[in-house]
């Protein structure tokens, strides 16, 4: 936790300090397994020198990987609490130094991340990077004390950036301890103050939300986990953890300290003096301009720019705006180094010649930009302030810091001129992939002349593996195998010390690094429901929510929700029927019809949703069945040819990729006929677990195929699978528009004969001339892509092969569970973490903004899609950019071109013949293209969450950071629809209910993608949630139908069975499970009234949110056992504090229904003292349970079974005191459930 305020130091305390000394072996008990390395000669001599003597050290000759190797010894031996900021000249370089580092240093490594300044009109940006810079600064704080301390990785850019003030960041930190007095209200009036957002449900940074005496908040220095702050009365009462998923609590703690959620903060007095501060020099800068001869449009421009921001601050909107105003918020010029200094930290610097470089390259490009804004009236003259010059910065770092600098080479202005000059020679470790055997001669020979060699490989099975062969091949040749990531080694000769990483031994790999994996269970049933959200009754039809009200009669008050349909109609749903509620989704944005009370209208609709899916659950289950029949070929376990070529995967695999490929290898390894759909977005891994499939095809002897619906998509593929299956002695082969016929022909016959091992083609490969001499393993790529004539033709072509789908269109869990065991389904979920944040922008179209945006990229060898989802419009836009930017390469995509030209653009694009393809939508979201990281979306108001959900994530796929610039026209007027519209858009850039959402839109087209056409129909009619209801009953229903004639069949074919006997044995069983199951399957129909008069419902002062209200009614309506119950009261006190009577009572009238149903209860009800248990007229009642309960010796000589009419239980004088009826219920049916719990264990032993 947080501290006071570091002390500063003076210079000279700072200077004469004993730094980068290594006299005496590194040993640290985290990092023992490298003791032997430090113990070596060389390195007892290296740095041996006082630092008294000299103001800066230059270390000239090791390459990147050794340089952060000698930094993690020197941090390790020193006897301070300094920290070392490593200076990267750009971001591709600081993220490699941080991979080294984290492999070489046990403490944390910390990348501190660049500004992106405002300087322009801009809505709202993504807060990632921000988030970041105030994690670093609070850690860095929180460690003052700590010798182990953080290493932070900061770039040119980053140091050029003004800061606020330091003292006023400190100063708006909150620590919160068990002693503390305040009112919950002024916490949260602080939490405001500081940036944070209020939510009904805090589950992102940033997030706070209160519920009576509970505030939860998410802060940025620990958003791993929430953080609940119980008050009583002014005082905190407790201070928990909770899971941001489950929203449960767990870890109590005594203190917290809680940072800002943004690094400008301004108080209300500062606001209203800003906001006067502005008006003047609006006033000032517009006389200015007129007198320098501006037109009138740039003053008005630049008043509208002045006027917008006082807007904001007057309404106290947000303050990214505030970026161009910072000389007047902060009067003091702040750098980060100013930062650094008062924190105590060590300057390490790389390539200070290139750094420079980049200091001048990054000034020039910013000065450029506010140059040709302040032309255009689109920003102040102050924003010139917010850029630290090079002169500024490296003055800080010669005379506030001791510099430790490396350097590649020796050179003029490699290193501050009084540097003490050291120099280590060392090279680049060798790659000994796919040439085994001269590694271990290699390691044999560092052996005999005594060399050290260690390994670093993090992945357990391949550290154990190799460990294996070492110990066959070059046994004690290696001195460690070390448990962590590093790509590439060094070797430095000097030393005798050889270090190799994973790319060394394995090929290029690179680590993902491992995150929180979100909660599957995206969107709960009604949190984004809203008043005026369209809503299903299975029996009423489409209506409109008006939200929830609390009726009393005379059984009580209860919360009731209201409907209102077609006609000024309106339905009181009592919550026990939630059930029957669901949200509308179709499958467009269009606005469904309200459906008429009464009216048989709405009853049509869902008979006919319903016979056709009847029909197609019939069908599906039928092809089932069927397909279980025909016998495939079974394939072997892997072989050694499949383990290595899964090893030249260049990424640790994802847990849902290692459960898929498992999928498959027990598809593949039974005799069963595959036929399994890999669902999972662009990048997320499907194409590697389809190589992986067809080359296991091709190590058994057979064939593989992969066919695929675009001829650049194919070439795509060819090529990938060509490089990895580099060394295997496999023939592979592409059949598309861009093979020659004579080539083409070549290839045909070599399937046939059989020398053709793989192929990847287009729809080239359904023609008839196709023919395979041993197909193996068909995979089709973008499934939905083909229709269904295709589809029929490959499985009538192929019947015994296996066939393995790809498709990037997500589907609903639920679908998926209602096709689980029918459709073989596997979901790739986890998206890979190699990736950075895109950095989002939200702004209105400005033309000087785009085109420094297209600049950035292209200067940095990157690409651009400018998106406009209008063809008129291209070519304008097309002129416009190519007379703005000289020498830009533009091209142009869009759905009405023919198909072969569209292909051949973007197969022009992906080699880098242009620079920005300016495209529609329509553009192929199947392709990886890494090399375009930025995205300039047109008129972005025009497109729905879900279509900008898409297209965001077309950039942003390698290592690079990527931006998306999501525009609007600032002159249009926009319609009420299209404003709401935006609003959403604004909020784009954090993952909130917004993007929760567009992707159950984009889930929702999936479902219909994979179920087809008729289907698609059926859901907008009847909505999506009811559709998959039905499709789960008649899907259940068929494969009960089929399971019966299956077993009828087989009665019928066993030769003397007793037909009677065994439904007799049937009978018998089914009766023992109904007594013994403690959830019996039921008519879901079947319902136990419990006419009894109490208040029972969830009160709108305990949960506020009608939406969490009605998800918490629908999972209390849900409970099944007495576990479920305590559970969810649990979960209920922890997240919304003491629970009221009536929520109670709702909880135990919950339990009791579902025990009162297992037992055929038709009505529970009072009679004078006395409880009545009335049993069923249609079911007999569960004579076992019931023997049960009558024996308790609890109850013995209270409870009476009457055998009149249906059978009743009377429970004689439970009703005298009318308070503790619900409870007495729920005692009883719990001693009933333990009872029967006890029984079926005996039985079962």
């Amino acid at each position: 936790m947080l501290n006071d305020k570091a002390k500063s130091e003076t210079k000279a305390e700072k200077i004469n300090k004993e730094n980068w000394i290594v006299e005496s072996a590194l040993i640290d008990p985290k990092f023992t397994e490298l003791k032997d390395i430090w113990n070596l000669g060389a390195y007892k001599k290296t740095l041996a020198v006082n630092s008294k003597q000299l103001s800066h050290i230059n270390v000239v000759g090791p390459i990147e990987n050794h340089a952060a190797f000698i930094l993690s010894a020197l941090l390790l031996q020193k006897d301070d609490n300094d920290f070392a900021f490593v200076v990267a000249s750009d971001p591709l370089q600081s993220r490699r130094l941080q991979e080294a580092l984290k492999a070489f240093y046990p403490g944390e490594v910390l990348e501190f991340p660049a500004r992106e300044f405002n300087l322009s009109r801009i809505e709202s940006a993504s807060k990632n990077e921000m988030h970041q810079r105030i994690k670093v600064i609070s850690r860095l704080l929180e460690t003052r004390e700590e010798k182990l301390r953080p290493i932070v990785l900061i770039t040119a850019a980053a140091l050029q950036q003004r800061m606020p003030d330091m003292s006023s960041l400190l100063d708006r930190y909150i620590k919160i301890d068990l002693n503390t007095i305040m009112e919950p209200a002024e916490l949260v009036a602080r939490l405001s103050d500081i940036g944070y957002k209020h939510s009904e449900v805090a589950e992102n940074a940033g997030e706070f939300s209160q519920r009576g005496d509970i505030v939860d908040l998410v802060p940025i220095n620990a958003d791993e986990n929430g953080i609940r702050i119980s008050f009583f009365d002014n005082e905190i009462e407790q201070i928990r953890l909770y899971d941001l998923e489950s929203q449960r609590q767990f870890d109590e703690v005594n203190e917290i300290i809680i940072s800002p959620a943004q690094e400008i903060n301004i108080s209300d007095e500062q606001r209203i003096t800003l906001v006067e501060r502005i008006k003047d020099f609006r006033d000032e800068q517009s006389e200015n301009m007129y007198k320098k001869a501006a037109s009138r449009d740039e003053v008005e421009a630049f008043k509208a720019l002045c006027n917008y921001d006082i807007e904001r601050l007057e309404n106290n909107l947000s303050v990214e705006i505030l970026d161009r105003w910072l000389e007047f918020i902060y009067p003091e010029k702040t750098s980060i180094l100013d930062y650094f200094q008062e924190l105590c930290g060590r300057a390490v610097v790389f390539e200070l010649k290139k750094l420079q470089e980049f200091l001048d390259a990054w000034q020039a490009s910013k000065e450029q930009q506010i140059k040709q804004l302040l032309v255009q009236g689109k920003t102040t003259t102050l924003v010139a302030e917010n850029i630290i010059g090079k002169v500024a910065i490296m003055k800080s770092l010669d005379q506030d810091f001791q510099v430790l600098g490396f350097a590649l080479l020796d050179g003029s202005g490699n290193g501050f001129p009084a540097a003490k000059k050291f120099a280590f020679r060392s090279l680049a470790a060798e790659n000994y992939r796919a040439r085994e055997d001269e590694f271990y001669e290699m390691l044999k020979e560092r052996q005999a002349e005594n060399k050290f060699t260690c390994i670093y490989v993090a992945d357990d099975s391949k550290r154990d593996a190799l460990n294996e062969k070492l110990l066959l091949n070059a046994p004690a040749a290696v001195k460690r195998l070390i448990p962590r990531a590093l790509n590439e080694g060094f070797v430095w000769p000097d030393a005798k010390l050889a270090i190799f990483g994973t790319e060394n031994v394995f090929g290029k790999r690179y680590k993902r690094n491992k995150r929180r994996k979100k909660n599957e269970q995206t969107i709960k049933f009604f949190s984004d429901l809203e008043i005026g959200s369209y809503v299903v009754h299975e029996d009423h039809g489409i209506g409109l929510y008006e939200g929830i009200e609390t009726i009393t009669t005379a059984s009580g008050s209860k919360d009731y929700i209201k409907v209102s349909y077609a006609k000024g109609d309106s339905l009181f749903l009592p919550m026990e029927a939630i059930e029957q509620l669901s949200k509308y989704v179709g499958m467009d944005n269009r606005k469904p019809r309200l459906s008429s009370l009464g009216g048989g209208e709405w009853s049509k609709l869902k008979t006919r949703a319903r016979d056709s899916i009847k029909k197609l659950a019939t069908n599906i289950v039928k092809l089932y069945a069927e397909r279980n029949r025909i016998k495939g070929y079974k394939f072997s376990e892997d072989t050694v040819w499949d383990n290595e070529f899964a090893e030249g995967f260049p990424f640790e695999e994802t847990e849902d990729q290692l459960e898929a490929m498992e999928d498959v290898r027990e598809d593949m390894q039974s005799d069963k006929v595959m036929d399994r759909l890999l669902i999972g977005d662009v990048g997320f891994g499907k194409t590697e677990v389809a190589f992986r499939a067809m080359f296991k095809a091709v190590s058994n002897g057979m064939q593989a195929a992969m066919l695929s619906p675009t001829t650049v998509l194919t070439q795509q593929h060819y090529e990938n699978f060509k490089e990895r299956a580099k060394g295997y002695p496999i023939e592979v082969a592409v059949l598309s528009r861009f093979t020659s016929k004579k080539e083409q022909q070549e290839i045909v016959k070599g399937l046939k004969n059989g020398m053709v091992d793989v192929v990847i083609g287009t729809h080239r490969l359904l023609s008839d001339d196709v023919q395979f001499k041993r197909l193996g393993v068909l995979v089709v790529d973008e499934e939905q892509r083909f229709g269904v004539d295709h589809k029929e033709k490959l499985k009538e072509k192929y019947p015994n092969v296996d066939v393995l789908s790809l498709s990037a269109t997500p589907i609903p869990r639920t679908l998926h569970m209602s096709l689980s065991g029918i459709r073989d389904i596997s979901l790739l979920e986890e998206p890979p973490q190699e990736r950075r944040e895109i950095q989002t922008f939200v702004l209105e179209y400005d033309e000087a903004i785009i085109n420094e945006a297209i600049v950035r990229e292209v200067g940095r060898g990157g690409q651009v899609f400018y998106l406009i989802n209008n063809v008129k419009k291209i070519p304008e836009i097309v002129k416009h950019l190519e007379e703005k930017i000289p020498g830009l390469r533009v091209s142009i995509g869009h759905g009405q071109m023919p198909e072969s030209q569209l292909e051949a653009i973007i197969h022009a694009f992906i080699k880098g013949e242009s620079d920005v393809l300016v495209c529609t939508t329509i553009i192929e979201s199947g392709i990886d293209m890494p090399n375009v990281n930025t995205l300039i979306a047109r008129d972005a108001d025009r497109l729905g969450l879900a279509q900008l959900y898409q297209i965001k994530g077309r950039v942003g796929r390698s290592n690079k950071q990527a931006y998306a610039f999501i525009t609007y026209d600032g002159n249009k007027n926009l319609t009420e629809d299209a404003q709401k519209r935006l609003a959403t858009i604004r909020d784009f850039t954090e993952l909130g209910s917004g993007m929760k959402i567009a992707m159950r839109d984009l889930e929702v087209r999936g479902a219909g993608n994979l179920l087809g056409g008729e289907q698609h129909g059926h859901m907008e009619a009847i909505g999506y949630e009811l559709y998959v209801q039905m499709l789960e009953e008649e899907v259940q229903l068929a494969r009960e139908e089929a399971e019966e004639e299956e077993k009828l069949a087989a009665d019928t074919d066993s030769a003397g069975s007793s037909v009677t006997g065994a439904e007799d044995a049937s009978s018998q069983v089914i009766e023992r499970s109904e007594v013994l199951s403690e959830n019996m399957p039921l008519n879901k129909d079947f319902v136990t009234r419990i006419d009894i008069k109490l208040d029972a419902y969830l009160p709108s002062s305990l949960i506020p949110s009608e939406g969490q209200r009605m998800d918490m009614y629908k999972r209390l309506l849900d409970i099944e056992d007495i576990d479920e119950y305590y559970d969810i009261l649990d979960e209920l006190m922890d997240r919304y504090g003491e629970l009221p009577e009536e929520t109670y009572a709702l909880a135990d009238i919950s339990y009791v229904e579902s025990q009162a149903r297992k037992m055929h209860l038709n009505r529970i009800y009072i009679d004078r003292k006395d409880i009545i248990l009335e049993f069923s007229p249609e079911l007999r009642p569960n004579m076992e349970a019931l023997g049960v309960l009558l024996n308790l010796e609890k109850y013995k000589h209270k409870i009476k079974f009457i055998a009149s009419g249906a059978g009743n239980i009377r429970w004689g004088g439970a009703a005298k005191n009318k308070k503790l009826v619900s409870a007495n219920l729920r005692e009883l049916f719990k001693d009933l459930e333990m009872a029967l719990r006890v029984q079926a264990e005996k039985l079962s032993k």
